[in-house]
């Protein structure tokens, strides 16, 4: 039960304020004492369970105004004598401190909520994610970066990173094995989600919370951005011939089931080859976008934004129907299960690469194509379409806007492309793959010594 003691204010007359004498008054629990000071008009102590220095005046508004500055023993008498004509002036200047001290507690409150509504880089990460139409490929990549790059900056404030930080950051990645291009992309993302968290996060009054610069601006003006050059490998028009056969005769444990992952490696890496697609837009290329009657295969959220309906070579054709057949999952390419797509096919580039000699990746393949077309004088604007390259906003070349490449140029340019990268003898082991039928039995070794084996031979 909490009890409430009504203390009596009692006037006592005006007293020259010493310490002598301030530490001679006793204190009562049912009573406060107010001493006026003698010395400093205005100035007092009050005495009660504590003893507290304090400051009256009448306003200029003629309404009397009482501070109480603080307790005997945290403050010295000379110390509260000091502040005490501080608030004197100020009060006679029309300063009510009572109010200041009221405002000053509400500033700080509300910079405290302020502060807790400045987004973490993890929090600002995932306000992005929300509210931008990101491609899948990208999501993949500033996600990477976030979880392997930032993972100790996830819970700071945005505001709280700093020049220093973000020079630190960008060398310790460049000089990993990350490499150069990745602490770029790194920086990129962060000064994107500075920025965008800049503009997004805004108090009751529309003013912008965060009002600091964005920290990645250093790199800017010291120009410490690395300096990454563009890759150029491709496989050359010498080595085509040996890749596509590698390729077509590699074995796969899944070559002797009746089922459509039986040549799905084979199937990835040719349909890369003679599509030019990127990677992950070849991985997630669904029945629904393939149109086998007229011979179409659709990529959407490609890099450019822009879908692309591309018409499909002769043998390409030939391996997309197989592949129906046999099809249980919406997507062309399945992952472990129906409801998943295939991802990171790396160990079928490495056993291709390592059978063949030859060296790649997924995006040489892409400029495999687009040399392969050139080399094949096919017009630039037929290659463009191709490859699904649009022209810069700021470009030159308004000829681009005007010229439509007929659909029929782009089906012969994609068969003359497919005649360069599948050599004949490439084009006979895939029209002749077998499927074991339900019930049958056979290894991969022996499906692999009885029929792909005796077809090579049987090349010469």
């Amino acid at each position: 039960m909490y009890r409430f003691v009504l203390l009596r204010v009692v006037k006592m007359p005006h007293e020259k304020l010493t310490k002598t004498f301030i530490d001679s008054i006793d204190l009562s629990p049912t009573k406060q004492i107010l001493y006026r000071d003698t010395v400093t008009i205005g100035f007092g102590i009050c005495v009660g369970g504590v003893k507290s220095y304090f400051v009256e005046k009448k306003m200029p508004n003629g309404k009397p105004k009482r501070k109480v500055i603080g307790k005997h023993g945290v403050y010295t008498l000379e110390q509260a004598r000091t502040i005490a004509k501080q608030l004197l002036i100020d009060m006679d200047n029309g300063i009510d401190p009572v109010e200041e001290k009221r405002k000053a507690k509400a500033d700080t409150i509300a910079q405290d909520n302020l502060e807790k509504s400045i987004p973490s880089l993890f929090e600002a990460f995932e306000n992005y994610k929300a509210n931008k139409e990101l491609a899948e490929r990208t999501l993949l990549s500033y996600t990477n970066c976030i979880e392997n790059y930032f993972v100790d900056w996830k819970d700071l404030k945005i505001t709280k990173l700093t020049e220093k930080m973000v020079r630190d950051k960008h060398k310790i990645i460049s000089d990993s094995t990350s490499g150069k291009a990745q602490a770029n992309l790194s920086m990129k993302l962060l000064s994107a989600l500075f920025n965008y968290s800049k503009k997004y996060y805004i108090d009751d009054s529309g003013k912008n919370i965060i009002t600091s610069d964005n920290p990645v601006k250093i790199l800017y003006e010291l120009k410490s951005w690395n300096k990454v050059k563009r890759r150029k490998t491709y496989i050359r028009a010498d080595q085509q011939s040996d890749w596509a056969m590698a390729v077509a005769t590699t074995q796969w444990v899944g070559h002797q089931n009746n089922d459509m992952f039986a040549y799905t490696n084979l199937d990835f890496l040719f349909l890369i080859a003679l599509t030019g697609f990127r990677r992950d837009e070849a991985e997630r290329i669904e029945w629904s976008k393939v149109d086998l009657k007229y011979g179409t295969i659709t990529v959407t959220d490609t890099k450019n934004g822009e879908d692309l309906t591309l018409p499909i070579g002769d043998t390409l054709l030939h391996i997309l129907k197989e592949r129906k057949k046999r099809s249980t999952s919406k997507y062309v390419f399945p992952g472990r299960n129906a409801d998943s797509h295939l991802t990171d096919r790396r160990i079928a580039r490495a056993k291709v690469a390592e059978k063949s000699g030859i060296t790649f990746t997924y995006h040489d393949l892409r400029r495999t194509f687009s040399s392969i077309a050139n080399s094949l004088a096919i017009g630039s604007y037929t290659i463009k379409r191709l490859i699904n390259h649009t022209v810069e906003d700021n470009s030159h070349d308004v000829t681009d806007g005007y010229v439509q490449v007929p659909f029929d140029d782009l089906r012969k340019a994609m068969n003359m492309i497919e005649d360069v990268v599948l050599p004949e003898q490439v084009k006979v082991l895939i029209e002749n793959r077998l499927y074991i039928k339900d019930g049958e039995t056979r290894n991969a070794q022996q499906y692999w010594d009885d029929h792909v084996n005796k077809l090579v031979a049987s090349f010469g």
